[in-house]
């Protein structure tokens, strides 16, 4: 009679290895979606998925990887959509350092990005152009005369 310790696991050997730890955890900082990093590892997206249940590091080292990376970025973002100033060096021509401060504008595209995001029920662009309203509309036709 087998024992046990004697039984061989049904299937394919796993190819995980530990050192995909730090492989995931950085391209999850990179940005890398799931889907990307298993083509990476040359690896199923399915599989991608059950490393993650079954090595418990591995799924700890992609959440290390994405918290940070996402946060930064968002504060980017956000201060991007608000406007900045920044501090820049630059030489003069006697081969001083100077500093100088730049206004960068509050970016538009930037802040619907974010609110899209954010509250997207009242700011996603979900490709309606319809108008409606309760008033007369008045349309106007411009001719180019030559």
């Amino acid at each position: 009679m087998a024992k046990e310790s004697d039984k061989r696991e049904v299937g394919r050997p796993s190819v995980y290895k530990e050192e995909y730890c730090e492989m995931a955890e950085n391209m999850s900082l990179l940005g890398l979606n799931d889907e990307e990093m298993a083509k990476v590892l040359s690896i199923a997206t399915s599989t991608f998925y059950k490393w993650q249940k079954d090595y418990p590091k591995f799924s700890e080292a992609i959440t290390r990887g994405k918290v940070p990376a996402d946060g930064i970025i968002a504060k980017a973002l956000f201060r991007r959509a608000m406007g900045m100033t920044i501090t820049e060096d630059a030489l003069t021509r006697d081969g001083d350092v100077v500093s100088l401060k730049k206004e960068l504008p509050p970016d538009t595209a930037a802040a619907k990005h974010w609110l899209g995001n954010r509250q997207r029920e009242k700011w996603a662009s979900n490709g309606d152009t319809n108008i409606t309203t309760t008033e007369p509309l008045i349309i106007i036709r411009t001719v180019k005369s030559e």
